[in-house]
């Protein structure tokens, strides 16, 4: 049976493979491959040191391919942080410019971790008030990363392969685990119709009954899920009972895969997306990361839901057209910002 899908969250790090096929030609093959009806591009400029070229290169790929989402993503032109940015680089200026170009969204990564550190952004700021004023007046649609699993705060608990690759954050140089969402409770606070979807289940898997309160309190607010390090295996936890919460909340939550292109290819990716709609669609044995897991099985009302309808309803059925003359103006206000010359020349040739 053939099912509309709609992956939500992309990323897209570099315009180039390491044999010199052009980004838009590896990214419409995959889709093709995965019998994939649309992507959303989650533009994350905050993301090592990205910078704008992440927005520049998504509007590119939306002209290319117009079936194509794209959420972009605030630019901090000073690292860490300083309150107030240049001018006309506010956030409710950049906002105002990335829908101008045609995103469809916006992403927010100013509270993983590691970004938070070395940005000293938060979020809750005053400063920040009139771009989330915006969002929530526009009716526009947010995707949004919040921390990490609870156990990467946890020396104890944290599983070793990621605390090899240094996502420990418990060493003191980083926020505490309850303050980073507190930065977003106090946001849902000031802003309750904001239209957001908390990537990677929130990271509380494990704790489902606090997504349930959310839930009650802010009827825009879902999930989605992405997969994370501790996910599916919390969900084969307490199958049963997810298989519930799944078929309860489905107006909440969104399908993605993390699919992210960073030049080398991405065949290593190929069978992570199908695993997650295999968790939703049977009741097989799939492996999703390193948690292997039993599908639940949903039934079809509920996965149209969670794979396109959700999505279209929050962003639109189809994608917003790109409006070159104000991508030029885009690329021209923030090319100092791009240190990687054949990137700036690759996006200036193709204006």
């Amino acid at each position: 049976m053939k099912r509309k899908i709609i992956d939500s969250h992309w990323h897209l790090y570099t315009h180039t493979d390491r044999d010199g096929r052009d980004f838009c030609e590896v990214l419409d093959a995959f889709q093709a491959e995965n019998n994939l009806d649309g992507v959303n591009i989650c533009s994350i400029p905050i993301y090592r040191d990205l910078g704008p070229a992440q927005n520049m290169l998504a509007a590119i790929y939306k002209l290319h391919n117009p079936k194509v989402y794209a959420y972009g993503g605030l630019v901090y032109p000073q690292k860490p942080f300083k309150n107030p940015m240049p001018e006309n680089m506010d956030p409710l200026s950049q906002y105002r410019e990335l829908m101008e170009i045609g995103f469809d969204g916006i992403k927010m990564l100013e509270t993983k971790p590691y970004e938070q550190r070395d940005y000293s952004v938060c979020i809750d700021d005053d400063y920040f008030d009139s771009f989330f004023e915006a969002c929530e007046r526009d009716n526009t649609h947010m995707i949004w990363h919040v921390a990490d699993p609870e156990t990467f705060w946890d020396i104890n608990r944290i599983p070793k392969r990621f605390l090899d690759r240094g996502w420990y954050y418990g060493d003191g140089t980083y926020m505490s685990y309850e303050r980073v969402y507190n930065l977003v409770f106090n946001i849902l606070k000031k802003h309750p119709k904001l239209s957001v979807n908390f990537a990677h289940f929130f990271f509380m898997s494990e704790h489902p009954e606090k997504l349930e309160a959310l839930f009650e309190s802010y009827p825009n607010v879902g999930v989605d899920i992405t997969p994370g390090a501790e996910m599916y295996g919390s969900f084969d936890k307490r199958r049963d009972f997810y298989r519930e919460f799944f078929i309860k909340y489905a107006d909440r939550i969104m399908f993605g895969s993390d699919t992210s292109y960073s030049g080398a290819g991405l065949d290593h990716l190929k069978h992570r997306g199908k695993n997650v709609r295999d968790f939703l669609t049977t009741d097989n044995d799939v492996t999703v990361i390193d948690n292997s897991c039993k599908g639940i099985s949903l039934p079809d009302e509920t996965i149209d839901k969670i794979f396109y309808k959700n999505f279209e309803k929050a962003a639109g059925s189809t994608p917003k057209p790109i409006n070159k003359e104000a991508l030029k103006r885009y690329v021209h206000k923030y090319k100092y910002l791009i240190n990687d010359d054949k990137m700036l020349e690759y996006i200036l040739k193709s204006l």
